[in-house]
């Protein structure tokens, strides 16, 4: 992915696109490791024109990350790793996705539908 097309998706999800679905979610974030999101956060679904669909961000206390789709089942993700940051700055790498996870070596970011087995 080229890094304009990233920073252009992102302004543009925040201009353009509304949220397809927005609510709560079961939810997961753990980076090498820790577990920084585990339980109910907030859920909302992207949509950008002409990008496959699936693209995502979960919430909840300080942090968040955010799953943007490429292809389906291929998928690249961020975090915003210093609780303080107010956005997604540290690349979470190349997801595929397992169910209701996107995964790699390094991370998993999953949203169940509440009431849903994880």
């Amino acid at each position: 992915m080229h890094p304009w097309r990233l920073v252009t998706g992102l302004a543009l999800s925040f201009c353009v696109a509304a949220p397809a679905l927005a609510g709560t979610a079961d939810c997961l974030l753990e980076v090498r490791g820790k577990r920084y999101i585990d339980g109910q956060c907030e859920f909302t679904a992207t949509a950008l024109p002409n990008e496959p669909a699936g693209s995502f961000q979960i919430l909840k206390g300080n942090y968040f990350a955010q799953v943007l789709v490429e292809t389906p089942g291929k998928a690249n993700g961020y975090w915003n790793e210093d609780p303080r940051a107010t956005h997604a700055h540290s690349n979470l790498g190349v997801l595929t996705q397992q169910g209701a996870c996107w995964t790699n070596n390094a991370a998993k970011v999953c949203a169940w539908k509440p009431g849903e087995r994880r």
